[in-house]
């Protein structure tokens, strides 16, 4: 059987949404009975006559630089379509608008021409699913999780976790105005941020009930010390397929509370949503009763084992190779 190669530009040993998902479908992969396969990070054009001959499985648009070889496009979002939603929270004005918007246009030829040149493109939700498969034949395979890495919140109190990172430029920072006034305004709930963040930041926050831990190396662990997920996003941070941390909150069977946006491509029937400061609040306030927090965590932990399972998604991919090997 021709060796498989995953590849991708991200350097691996970096913990983010575009290096988790080619993780476990190598390792899930490989719990299938596939063997002759391996996963190469911080790929360039230089790497390919490294795998000439392989069947390659390119992560997001890292096909682009294969000149050569034909390759499955694994679409993990869609650049053009974030960006154009993105110049929409920025005034006529504003520089970052229209960089945003000549921005959308660069990845969206490059994108295209990407999809239109693989063999099949694996999707990472049935948002993206959407809007490519008129380019190109299509499958979706869900961002997922290997849940043997994940066991329920030790937390009995109401104690609410922000996950970043937040710094400038990263689409956390968008909801500092909403994450400020709802932690000023529940002045008796706790609030524990997780990730990276800056000096406007953390002095913008600077309330007794909010606790910053900052980058961990032990994520999950400090991740279950809380018992809910806050993560607002923004009317315009159109982001497709699920987001790692809520599947990663759902299978430590925390209640999540977000916005619209951060229910694309999960069951929002599942989420506590709210779309205004008043609305958050008052899902946060409901959240205050423990029973209601397990009953819930433990129907988001049957949401991930059914539908967000590393184990299943994988046998996904297995049937698209079998086409191409």
């Amino acid at each position: 059987m021709r060796k498989i190669s995953i590849i991708s530009e991200q350097p691996l040993n970096i913990f983010n949404g575009n290096t988790v998902r080619p993780q476990w479908e190598y390792e899930g992969l490989k719990k299938n009975g596939l063997e002759n396969i391996e996963l190469i990070g911080n790929f360039t054009k230089q790497k390919e006559k490294q795998i000439q001959g392989n069947l390659i499985h390119a992560q997001q648009l890292s096909g682009r630089l294969l000149e050569n070889s034909k390759f499955i496009s694994d679409v993990h979002g869609l650049e053009y379509f974030q960006s154009e939603n993105l110049s929409r929270g920025f005034p006529m004005y504003s520089w970052k608008k229209w960089a945003f918007l000549y921005k959308s246009k660069y990845w969206k030829k490059i994108e295209k021409k990407t999809f239109e040149k693989s063999l099949h493109l694996i999707c990472a939700g049935e948002s993206i699913f959407e809007r490519v498969k008129k380019i190109q034949n299509a499958t979706v395979v869900r961002n997922s999780l290997k849940l043997d890495n994940f066991s329920p919140t030790s937390c009995n109190e109401l104690n609410i976790a922000l996950v970043g990172p937040f710094i400038p430029g990263k689409i956390n920072y968008l909801a500092l105005d909403v994450i400020k006034s709802i932690c000023k305004k529940l002045s008796d709930i706790k609030f524990t941020i997780i990730g990276k963040t800056d000096s406007f930041f953390r002095e913008s926050l600077k309330f007794n009930n909010v606790k910053f831990i900052g980058e961990t190396e032990q994520y999950i662990d400090t991740l279950r010390k809380c018992s809910v997920l806050f993560s607002p996003y923004p009317e315009y941070a159109y982001y497709l397929g699920s987001k790692n941390k809520i599947l990663e909150a759902a299978a430590c069977e925390m209640p999540i509370v977000t916005t619209k946006r951060g229910a694309i491509d999960f069951n929002e029937k599942l989420l506590v949503m709210g779309d205004t400061k008043d609305e958050l609040i008052e899902g946060i306030t409901y959240l205050k009763d423990e029973n209601i927090r397990k009953v819930m965590g433990k129907k988001l932990r049957s949401e991930v084992e059914k539908n967000h399972n590393a184990d299943i998604e994988s046998k996904k991919i297995i049937k698209i190779y079998k086409e191409f090997l």
